[in-house]
């Protein structure tokens, strides 16, 4: 499983991939399998249906909300909704869906005290445009504390009829919460169309049911000090699965400057190479391992004796 943060939403948009050119086939056990790229990664939904005609009808529909998804939270186009605040500050009558995503943020950003908080985009904007003009210079502190104070959580209001920054110049990226948000929202389709088995990677990875075989579904967590090999396999029941890793996407050929961003200190401090999470849902799973990267030992153990349902890994 090859997490990034270097992800990017509509990086590579699944309107870009017709469901003609993915991969289908049927096996003895009639599993129907697609592979391509959706939200700028490596995607692949594995389902198992004795009707090829109808699977094929449900992958359409599931890459219709993708594509519908991307245009209100895409980070990357010009034109969605996340876009549209970014630049103004405010969103009126906003999509439905930003109610529960938002939600979940308050929900994520309270569960690790404040280490998930998606307003660290004018950071991650300062340390991106420095390292493309200047790659060998060290950043200045001043340009990191001058974009650390445009961020905070809690100068974002929202309700159901507009989003609002209450701070100049914030910007939100959702590059921590989206796809596992995404992944949940094609996981409710299929389980709502009745399929008991089926695998949803799309950047954070769901599981409904077992595996046909009758066992769980065996997920490859890579090594973080080594992503050509596998650290650990685990098992997954009507669960989802997010990773976090510093090495996923880099400003820097060290890897000492990375997306991970601390939002308390404004620098790239994880206390961990590779962060996983094991959640009932993948939105949850996607902003905790985003969260819980910078989070101490006891700190994790604190929220695991809170949350039996969780499971953690973590490499250092």
């Amino acid at each position: 499983m090859q997490r990034r943060r270097f992800i990017k939403i509509l990086a590579s948009s699944a309107a870009s991939l017709p469901l003609s050119a993915a991969h289908l086939t049927d096996a003895p056990l009639h599993p129907v399998k697609w592979h391509g790229y959706t939200l700028g990664a490596k995607g692949s939904i594995t389902l198992f249906q004795n009707d090829r005609s109808q699977a094929s009808a449900s992958l359409h529909k599931c890459f219709a909300e993708i594509q519908r998804l991307e245009k209100i939270f895409s980070l990357y186009d010009h034109h969605s909704e996340l876009s549209q605040l970014n630049r103004t500050g405010a969103l009126a009558n906003p999509s439905k869906e930003w109610t529960p995503l938002l939600q979940a943020v308050n929900h994520a950003h309270a569960m690790t005290c404040g280490l998930f908080d998606p307003t660290i985009q004018p950071l991650w904007k300062v340390y991106e445009t420095h390292f493309s003009n200047q790659p060998d210079d060290e950043i200045p502190a001043h340009r990191v504390q001058q974009a650390l104070e445009k961020t905070g959580w809690g100068f974002v209001d929202f309700n159901a009829s507009q989003i609002k920054f209450t701070k100049p110049e914030m910007q939100l990226t959702l590059n921590g919460i989206a796809q596992g948000f995404i992944t949940d929202r094609v996981t409710k389709l299929l389980r709502n169309a009745g399929y008991l088995h089926v695998l949803v990677e799309l950047g954070e990875t769901s599981a409904i049911g077992k595996h046909p075989q009758n066992r769980p579904w065996n997920v490859g967590i890579k090594d973080a000090n080594n992503t050509e090999q596998i650290h650990e396999v685990v098992e997954l029941t009507d669960q989802a699965l997010a990773t976090s890793g510093s090495y996923g996407s880099t400003f820097t050929p060290e890897g000492d400057y990375h997306h991970l961003i601390h939002p308390k200190s404004g620098r790239p401090q994880t206390r961990w190479k590779s962060l996983s999470v094991i959640a009932p849902t993948a939105t949850e799973a996607d902003a905790l391992s985003t969260g819980l990267s910078f989070a101490s030992e006891q700190e994790i153990n604190t929220l695991l004796r809170k949350r039996s349902d969780l499971q953690i890994y973590r490499q250092v």
